[in-house]
C-alpha cells in the first residue's frame, strides 16, 4: 500500500467518523431542543433553579450554624497559655525596722529570679445561666422565621408561575380563535370572490369580505406577540434561556375540572397556613423570648472552674537544672447582677411595646386577608357564572353563523349578517376562553393568600 492509499483511507475513516459524530450531535440537539411543559413541570423546574428559593436555603444553613454556635457555649470552655517574663527589675517586698537591721539595714528584699516561666490549663463551664438559655431557645424561632420566609418566597413563586403559565394558555388560545376566524373569514371571500366573478354577489359584498379578513389581522398580529411575551416571561420565571422552546401541553380547558370544586374551595378558607400571618406569630414568639432573656439578665448566674498552673523561675538558662512546681485549682462562681442603671428594665419595656404592635399589626393583616379571600371567591363565582353563560352563547353564536352561512350562500342572507355572526361566535369564544382564565388567576391568588403551596 502507497502512502497516497494509506492517507486516502484515513481520511475516508475521518470523514466518516465526523459524519455520524455529527449526525448523533444533531440528533442531541433535536431531541432536547423542545422542552415538553405542563404545570406541574413549570413549578418543579422554578422550585428548583429559582435564586430566591437558593438564597433561603443558604439562609437556613446559616442561622442553623449561629444556633449550634450558641448551643457551645454550654459546653466546657478550655484553654491553654504559656508564658515567659524576664524580670528585668524585680518585685520587692518590704520588712519590719526589726527584721531590716538583722538584714544589715535593708528595708526590702527583692523577690523571685530574673525568668519565669509559667504554662497553665483552664476551664470553665456555666451550670446556671438563664441569658444563654434564653439566647438558644431565641436562636430556634430565628431558624423558624427564615423557614417561613422562605416557605413564603416559594408560594409567592408559585403564583408568579401560576399566573405566567395561565397568561400563555390565555394567548395561546386567543391565538387560535383568531386564526380559526381568520380562516372563516378567508373561506367566506373565496367562495364571495368566486360568485363576485360569476355575476352571482355584488362587488360590495366582495369588498366587505376583503375588508372582513384585513380588519382581523391586526388582532392576530398582537396575538401573536402575546403568545411571545407571555413565553419569554414564563422563560425568565423558570431560569429557562429566551432560545429555549417550549412545547405546552395543556390549555385553558384541561384546568376547568377546577370549577367543579368551588363550592368546596369555598368552604375551606382559614387562614391557619397562611404565611404572613405566620411570620407575624413567629417574630412576637421570638419578641417574647428575647423579653424573657433581657429579663433574665436580673437573675444570678453560676459557672464551675478549674486551673492547673506548672510554674518555675531560675537566674540562668540551664533547663535541665530547673524545678518545676504545679499546682490547681476549682471551684464556683457565683455572679449576682445588682444595680445596671436601669438599662435592663427600659430594654424591657422596649420590647413589651414592640410585641404590642406586632399584635396590632397582626390583627391589620387578619382582616386585610379576610377581605382577600372574600374578594377572591366572588370572583371566581363571577367567572364561574360567565363561562356558563359563555358556553350557552358559543352554542348559539356558532348556530346563528351556520344559519347565516347557509343563508349567504343561498342568496337570502347578507355579507354583513354572516361577518356579524362570525364576529359574535368569535367574541364569545374569546370571552369562554377570558372567564377561564379569570377564574384561574382568582384560584391562583386564593392558594396564595391560603398559604397553600
Amino acid at each position: 500500500m502507497t502512502k497516497k492509499q494509506f492517507r486516502l483511507i484515513a481520511l475516508g475513516v475521518m470523514v466518516f467518523s465526523a459524519s455520524i459524530t455529527l449526525a448523533q450531535t444533531k440528533q442531541t440537539k433535536n431531541e432536547n431542543d423542545v422542552l415538553p411543559l405542563d404545570l406541574e413541570t413549570a413549578l418543579h423546574i422554578a422550585t428548583d433553579q429559582n435564586p430566591t428559593i437558593k438564597i433561603a436555603n443558604l439562609e437556613i444553613q446559616r442561622i442553623d450554624y449561629s444556633r449550634k454556635e450558641t448551643i457551645g457555649s454550654l459546653l466546657p470552655n478550655v484553654s491553654a497559655t504559656g508564658q515567659y517574663v524576664n524580670n528585668v527589675m524585680k518585685s520587692v517586698m518590704f520588712v519590719p525596722e526589726a527584721m531590716a537591721a538583722m538584714a544589715g539595714g535593708k528595708k526590702y528584699m527583692e523577690l523571685g529570679y530574673n525568668n519565669s516561666y509559667t504554662a497553665s490549663v483552664s476551664a470553665a463551664l456555666p451550670l446556671i445561666n438563664f441569658s444563654l438559655w434564653e439566647s438558644i431557645k431565641a436562636k430556634q424561632y430565628d431558624i423558624d422565621l427564615v423557614l417561613e420566609q422562605a416557605r413564603a418566597s416559594k408560594i409567592d413563586m408559585i403564583k408568579q408561575v401560576k399566573d405566567a403559565y395561565y397568561t400563555t394558555l390565555l394567548a395561546k388560545s386567543s391565538l387560535e380563535v383568531l386564526e380559526q376566524s381568520i380562516a372563516n373569514a378567508k373561506e367566506t371571500l373565496k367562495s364571495t370572490k368566486t360568485a363576485y366573478e360569476q355575476g352571482v354577489v355584488s362587488e360590495y359584498d366582495y369588498i366587505r369580505a376583503s375588508v372582513q379578513v384585513n380588519n382581523l389581522n391586526p388582532a392576530y398580529i398582537s396575538a401573536k406577540n402575546g403568545v411571545e411575551l407571555s413565553l419569554l416571561q414564563l422563560k425568565m420565571l423558570l431560569s429557562l434561556p429566551a432560545n429555549q422552546e417550549l412545547e405546552i401541553k395543556e390549555t385553558l380547558e384541561s384546568f376547568s375540572t377546577n370549577m367543579s370544586l368551588l363550592d368546596l374551595i369555598a368552604d375551606n378558607t382559614a387562614l391557619d397556613n397562611n404565611t404572613e400571618i405566620k411570620q407575624i406569630d413567629l417574630n412576637i414568639k421570638n419578641l417574647q423570648s428575647k423579653l424573657k432573656l433581657v429579663n433574665s439578665q436580673h437573675i444570678p448566674s453560676l459557672s464551675a472552674f478549674a486551673q492547673y498552673t506548672y510554674q518555675t523561675q531560675a537566674d540562668d538558662f540551664k533547663f535541665k537544672d530547673y524545678n518545676w512546681v504545679g499546682s490547681a485549682q476549682i471551684g464556683l462562681q457565683l455572679s449576682v447582677p445588682i444595680f445596671s442603671g436601669l438599662s435592663v428594665v427600659h430594654q424591657a419595656k422596649q420590647t413589651k411595646i414592640a410585641i404590642q404592635e406586632l399584635e396590632l399589626q397582626k390583627n391589620y393583616v387578619i382582616d386585610g386577608m379576610d377581605l382577600q379571600v372574600r374578594s377572591a371567591i366572588d370572583n371566581m363565582k363571577a367567572a364561574h357564572e360567565q363561562l356558563i353563560a359563555n358556553e350557552d352563547a358559543i352554542s348559539q353564536a356558532e348556530r346563528g353563523y351556520e344559519i347565516a352561512k347557509v343563508r349567504y350562500q343561498t342568496g337570502t342572507g347578507t355579507i354583513l349578517e354572516l361577518n356579524d355572526s362570525e364576529l359574535s361566535m368569535t367574541q364569545a369564544k374569546l370571552n369562554y376562553q377570558n372567564s377561564l382564565f379569570n377564574f384561574l388567576t382568582a384560584q391562583s391568588n386564593l392558594d396564595k393568600v391560603l398559604g397553600k403551596e
